[in-house]
């Protein structure tokens, strides 16, 4: 049956019945099963009594019988434009329906396929989501695709898949070292769990280039069976020796551009260093107050500034004022969209990526002490429960008076002496140590959770070159958690000012827990040695707090808030407010920080967008569709921030471990997790369990309940034993430290019995 005619015809125009059978010369039986067919196949639809011919459904049947390359297409379509097949061509690959193979040809996505983000488990196992389910990628059917890259895979058998295209490459820059093999230089991917093999096309290439220098590449969308990237491009970043060269390369491999666009620095360098008259004009004039900043000793660009006054009903009014950058940095300009880009500030010890160029960072937007700076004023009248009974949100004009670091404040508040220069604040630092006792006295009414901080300071010794000479943790004392609480109620204001209000907004949400793992969870604390007298199967934010807090003192306190915190979701940035669990918030977002944070830096500008001014309801949909985006990209961007700190501590560690191989050293089992039991030792050292050594012969893991079980007598080991290990290695390309277990220190137990209440 021959539908060529048919089909050119209305390719050409669309057709009556009547006036196809004059003009085919086709009789009524062949044009009936003509066009029967190619209506079921919706290559043609019927509208008017007309027959319309569709491209693109055309385009799609003769893929998915074809498999054609895009010359095949032109070659079958010789009576159609070629940039309409290109339209077409396009829309159907956008819309994730056909994608181009290895070979160049044009394939339909079928069933057995998925299009999705590369994930990486703790084990550094790829893996894919398609609905509940979870489909595992073995590493030599990555064919070159890495984490979080959009890729079309195919599942092969029990839940896993082989890539067979990659969309998009999430970061395209993949970092190297020159190391050498057989007498010849080699790219070695620097992060050890790539499983890519280098081969540069032109060794001139090499040319300028020795061992230890870092580089990388920039990666195109091929896939490749053997897993091979063949090298065309080569940036040098340093030599492994360099200042900071690890920072730097850790940086870019997890997506942070270490310098900025031209465009963005010419527009940098053309802002004013000082605040000008008519910038200060419709501000609100703030400047005899009595504002200060406290921050690190080390703080450079510093958001945030606070005063307090008490108010003669006994209430206290807080003002925090926060760095107005939105008045420096306008949509649409190469500083917002490098800010965008970059979706936080990323510090890695002393080395610092900023969102922003230094010359704004640490200048005119940085509330730096004794000069006029503009602000985003947030001032609450807070009653002596904690509650917010009035607010006003403004722009203002501050000039801070004192910076105040934590350091100093934390040794005033133990009763030491501290520069003289704090005299003329007394006052006001009671005042806001009442009012933060107030707050925290609050949140724990509400049912905040106070999880342990996993932050890890790397001390060094000055008269050594900077020489790491151990780690701790990072304590959050007094003056941080002071500052903290005045930080979080202001978020809370605005985030509830804007909801109420109904206006779009970028919420920053953390979800309630799942049910079954927050149980699995409470079941592995009970191993530890606390017996949980569960009421129920359903658990909340009060019960869950009794827990930290019964065991704040205790050594099992880090553990214990560690499971609590990864059997619940992280917390990222919506445009749908769900609240925020863990801070027992019901709305809240990430406004006091638009230095070194994105969301932060929109929301100022939103404030400037509606300026009290609401917008008709279809600005709203288009202002909530470009947060959306805005918001899906900053959690990612949050998240690499949050990968590179911890790869830049893992490296450390490792690094520093490496002159005490074969050393003995005490530590507690941190956590049993498939094919890896996590120790942290006394000096907070983190590494992994060597399954070469002898100890773990003797002993099966329990890796649902989190134990180590003798085989021949009946000793448990459970998170939180203590234990004598040896260190047997160090891997630097993984970042990773191995322990061999000498023997178990017998752990002291508690026997805590606590009931959970009802949800």
């Amino acid at each position: 049956m021959d539908y060529s005619i048919v089909l050119k015809l209305l390719k050409q125009e669309s057709k009556s019945y009547e006036e196809l059978k004059i003009v085919s010369n086709l009789d009524d039986n062949n044009l009936s099963k003509i066009i029967s067919k190619l209506l079921n196949k919706n290559i043609i639809v019927q509208n008017n009594n007309k027959y319309i011919f569709i491209l693109d459904n055309y385009i799609l049947h003769y893929i998915k019988k074809y498999k054609p390359t895009l010359n095949d297409l032109y070659k079958n379509n010789k009576d159609t434009d070629k940039n309409k097949i290109d339209e077409v061509i396009d829309k159907l690959i956008n819309e994730y329906k056909i994608f181009i193979n290895s070979d160049n040809e044009y394939e339909i996505i079928k069933d057995n396929f998925i299009v999705g983000t590369i994930e990486r488990n703790s084990n550094n196992k790829s893996f894919i989501k398609d609905n509940n389910n979870i489909y595992l990628i073995p590493s030599e059917f990555l064919h070159t695709a890495l984490k979080n890259d959009k890729v079309i895979v195919k599942k092969t058998y029990e839940n896993k898949c082989k890539v067979v295209k990659i969309l998009e490459r999430k970061n395209n820059k993949l970092v190297c070292e020159v190391k050498e093999h057989n007498n010849k230089l080699i790219l070695v991917p620097f992060n050890g769990n790539v499983e890519i093999k280098l081969i540069v096309k032109d060794n001139k290439l090499l040319k300028d280039l020795i061992i230890g220098d870092r580089v990388y590449v920039v990666l195109n969308n091929n896939c490749d069976e053997n897993n091979t990237v063949y090298v065309d491009n080569i940036t040098k970043i340093g030599h492994f020796n360099d200042e900071m060269n690890d920072a730097i390369s850790i940086a870019i491999s997890k997506d942070f551009d270490i310098d900025f666009p031209n465009g963005a620095i010419e527009e940098a360098n053309k802002i004013s260093t000082f605040v000008k008259e008519e910038d200060k004009k419709n501000r609100v004039d703030l400047t005899q107050e009595n504002t200060f900043t406290i921050d690190s000793i080390h703080t450079k660009d510093m958001d945030d500034a606070v005063s307090i006054k008490k108010l003669p009903n006994g209430n206290y009014l807080l003002g925090v004022h926060i760095a107005d950058v939105s008045y420096y940095i306008k949509p649409r300009t190469k500083l917002f969209e490098s800010a965008y880009k970059r979706g936080t500030s990323l510090y890695l010890d002393d080395c610092v990526i900023p969102m922003l160029p230094s010359i704004l960072s640490n200048g005119i937007c940085s509330l730096n002490e004794g000069v006029d700076r503009l602000t985003k004023s947030v001032v609450m009248e807070v009653n002596r429960n904690g509650k917010v009974v009035n607010y006003k949100i403004f722009d203002s004009v501050i000039k801070s008076k004192k910076k105040m670091t934590y350091e100093e404040l934390n040794e005033m508040f133990k009763g030491k002496e501290v520069d003289s220069s704090y005299n003329a604040f007394i006052n006001d630092l009671a005042l806001l140590r009442e009012l933060s006792n107030i707050l925290i006295r609050k949140k724990q009414r509400q049912g905040n959770l106070d999880f342990k901080s996993s932050d890890i300071k790397i001390n060094k010794d000055v008269l050594k070159n900077d020489a790491i000479v151990g780690f701790e943790n990072r304590e959050c004392e007094e003056a941080q958690k002071i500052i903290e609480n005045a930080m979080v109620l202001a978020n809370e204001v605005v985030a509830s000012d804007f909801n109420k209000k109904g206006l779009p907004f970028i919420y920053r949400v953390h979800s309630n827990p799942d049910d079954m793992k927050l149980d699995n969870t409470m079941n592995v604390i009970s191993n530890i040695g606390s017996k949980l007298v569960k009421v129920e199967e359903m658990y909340g934010q009060k019960g869950l707090q009794k827990i930290l807090n019964e065991f704040k003192d205790s050594e099992d306190y880090p553990i214990i808030s560690n499971l609590l915190l990864r059997s619940m979701s992280k917390a990222k940035y919506s445009t749908e407010n769900i609240g925020h669990y863990a801070l027992a918030s019901d709305n809240y977002c990430h406004f006091t920080s638009p230095i070194r944070r994105f969301p932060d830096l929109v929301i100022h500008t939103l404030l400037n967008i509606f300026n009290n001014d609401y917008p008709l309801d279809n600005q709203n949909l288009e202002i909530t569709e470009m947060l959306r985006d805005i918001a899906f990209y900053s959690s990612y961007k949050e998240r690499q921030a949050d990968d590179a700190e911890k790869d830049y501590i893992k490296l450390k560690m490792a690094e520093y471990m490496q002159d005490h191989i074969n050393e003995e050293f005490t530590g507690i089992i941190l956590d049993i997790d498939k094919d890896k039991v996590f120790i942290r030792l006394d000096n907070n050292i983190k590494g992994i369990l060597d399954f070469s050594g002898d100890f773990l012969k003797s002993f099966d893991i329990n890796y649902s309940k989190k134990y180590l079980k003798c085989n021949y007598k009946n000793q448990l080991v459970t998170l939180g034993s203590k234990v004598k290990v040896k260190v047997t290695k160090v891997d630097i390309p993984q970042k990773e430290v191995y322990f061999d277990i000498k023997s178990i220190v017998k752990k002291v137990n508690d026997n805590k019995k606590l009931e959970l209440k009802k949800k």
